[in-house]
Order: structure tokens, then sequence, then C-alpha cells
């Protein structure tokens, strides 16, 4: 499912944490900021009461106060313009303004990172980090041609796996495939070396399903599923696939998705709308592959069961031999995806809630709705990403 295209790039970077306000648009035209809630500054004279009563017609209650700056902080039941107009048609009201955010940036020093590696740079995974980097007790299962354990980039990154192809202890990757299938999502970052994962402090399980040619059979897939639950692994990741549907694999599937697993499986690289599994179970979330453009490589398989896409097409990630390659494909599309789900469960998030963050805040690029259903994703807005219960709770 991958594409061997050449080369590596050496490139330099001074680092540090820059501290910035963040310009990039937001919903309704509203700069980034708490939502429901509004900072209210009242003008001097205004009682006590006079206040309670007007912030209580605004539907508001007071989440904090700061008696040296007269500000007040308040919850709203109602939508950010409904209130500020509220506020500001009021007498005695000096200002109202939303709670805005500003952030500190965070630039890691990984010298391959900003002219090598455009998907972390259209996922906008740079913004996600100053959320969250994930944390080492989240684990991403590599269900692939195994990891190779001495890369400098993956090393510190491993935990013990297991090798169905030759059923031992020893997932060793003498493909390629796998290690840079495990780059593409959690590469050691801000280490000064090589590329940057998606999610930085995530932790890998290398499962080699697939043998030294890159094939598997359906036993080692679906054992290799089983085998990550049990393992403790919070997401899989699948990049493999056939058009074949099968009862075990999806039994596996099954399996690991009622125990809260987040499954994320490669589309495919036919260019065809058929379905490939396990991508296409429900269960699964079913990634196509971009351009550095945001448009649909031509390799990639698509349709309505696709649910998002993410970058795939020439991607610079770990490889044999301490070394870092280009590849495109899907398979490295939906690392890309699993690296924002790992994101996403060390924030707390739920199997269900992850999904939902992932699809809905999805960029709307050319061909959703047609090539995929929610659009090209977004790390930085996926972990964001509040339900309409948790803005008003």
């Amino acid at each position: 499912m991958w594409m061997l295209a050449a080369g590596i790039a050496l490139a330099a970077l001074a680092v540090g944490l820059v501290y910035r306000y963040l310009d990039w648009k937001a919903e309704r035209g509203w700069a980034p900021h708490e939502p429901y809630q509004v900072i209210v500054s009242f003008e001097d004279g205004v009682t006590d009461d006079e206040r309670k009563r007007m912030i209580r017609a605004a539907g508001c209650t007071v989440m904090d106060s700061n008696v040296h700056l007269g500000t007040y902080t308040l919850r709203s039941s109602r939508k950010m313009r409904r209130v500020l107009e509220h506020f500001n048609s009021m007498q005695g009201i000096h200002y109202a303004e939303p709670n805005y955010l500003y952030e500190a940036t965070y630039i890691p020093d990984d010298p391959f990172l900003p002219d090598y590696q455009y998907g972390p740079q259209v996922i906008q995974a740079p913004e996600a980090w100053d959320v969250t980097v994930s944390r080492p007790d989240v684990v991403i299962a590599i269900l692939d041609t195994g990891v190779h354990a001495s890369h400098p980039d993956l090393a510190t990154k491993l935990t013990a796996g297991y090798n169905f192809v030759e059923n031992n202890e020893m997932p060793i990757d003498r493909n390629g495939h796998g290690t840079h299938v495990a780059g593409i999502a959690a590469a050691a970052t801000d280490n000064g070396l090589g590329i940057a994962g998606i999610a930085p402090n995530t932790r890998l399980l290398p499962v080699k399903v697939l043998g030294d040619n890159g094939t598997g059979n359906l036993n080692q897939v679906a054992n290799g599923i089983i085998y990550a639950v049990n393992s403790g692994a919070q997401i899989i990741n699948l990049s493999l696939g056939s058009a074949a549907s099968a009862v075990t694999l999806q039994n596996a599937v099954r399996f690991a998705a009622d125990r809260g697993v987040i499954l994320v499986g490669a589309a495919g690289n036919n260019g065809v709308s058929v379905p490939n599994y396990p991508a296409a179970y429900s269960e699964v979330i079913a990634v196509a592959s971009t351009t550095m453009h945001d448009v649909r490589s031509s390799f990639s398989n698509y349709g309505m069961w696709v649910d998002v896409a993410a970058p795939g097409d020439r991607i610079l990630s770990t490889y044999l031999g301490g070394n870092y390659a280009y590849l495109s494909g899907t398979s490295m599309a939906a690392p890309h995806v699993s690296g924002v789900a790992a994101l996403l469960v060390s924030q707390g998030r739920s199997q269900a809630e992850a999904r939902a963050a992932i699809q809905q805040t999805a960029d709307p690029v050319p061909g959703t709705g047609e090539w995929w259903v929610y659009g090209r994703v977004n790390a930085a807005h996926a972990v964001r990403y509040r339900t309409a219960q948790e803005q008003q709770g």
C-alpha cells in the first residue's frame, strides 16, 4: 500500500518558544476564545444589586472576578454575538468582550520539520502541540511489517511487541514500511534530529503482521489486533488492507472497538471507489490520501465509506538503517490520523469523543462529500473541539 519515491534532505532550524497571539481565522469571525465565556466591566457607580440584576438578565453566571481590573468573567448559555450585543446595549457597561485565548507557540528543533514535512504543517500539528503533545501512557499499536527498533527517532518510543509472522518477540522490520508509518505517528520530537511525529510523547507498540515482502494473512492481522488490545493500546493503526471482507477480521475489529480502542485504517491505493478492508468497517476511521495542495492523491481510493483524508503524498519519515525516506500512499495518511487520535486520548477523550473531534473538525477541502465524508483532518481544531453539551457545561 505504498510507493517508494526517493530522497532525503538536510536542513537546520533555530529553536525556541515563541509567544504570539494566534491570528488564525476563527468561527464567525471572532478570534479564538473560550466558548460561551465573556468578560464584562461595569461603569463606576453601578451597585452590587444592579450588577447582579444585569448579569441575570443576560442569562449569565459569574465564573471569576478581578478586583484590580474591575472585571467579571461570565459564562453564558447564549451565542457570543448575542450576549455581547446584550451587554453593550445596556447602560452602566464599560465594555464586554470574549474571553480571548493567547497561546504559547511551540516550535520543535527537528531539522526536517519546517522545510520537508508538509504533513504536520497542513494539519496544523504545531498549533495542536500548544494544547497537548500527548503522554507516554498513550500507546499506538503499529500493525505492519515491524519497526526498526534502533532508529534514533524511534528507539525511545517503542514498547515490547510481537512478531505474528515468525511467532516470536522480535518484530524486526526488514521492509521499511512499518518503520515509516511509526515515524509519522509518533517519532521522537524536539530531539534535535530528523522528523517530528504527530503525537510527540506517545509510545509505539510494534506488532508485525506483514512479512518482509509487505504481505500478511488474515490470521496474522486478526491476532495482531487482539494482541494490541490486550497489550493496552488505545489506538491501532492499520496501514494495510484488501478488497476482501472477512468475518474473522470484522470480529477482531469489533473486539477492539467494543473495548474502546480507536482503529484507523488506510483506504487503499488503487484509485477506485471499491471499499478496502479493514478500513471500510464502520468501527474503523477510514483515511484517504491528499497532496500538499489539499487535493486527493491520484492513487487514493475514495467514496462515501471513507471518513477523512490526510497527507499521504511524498511523506518524509523514518526508514531502515536509521535513515529517512519519502514514501507515498494511504498507508502514510492513516498514521497522521492515528497521531491526532493519540493527542485526543491524552486529553481524556473517549473513543466516541475522539472520533467526533476528528470528523467534525476536518477541513472541507475539495472532494469533501464526494471522495470522503468529512474532509482533511485538522489536529489543532480537533484538540480544541468541544461538543455543544461541553460548551454549555
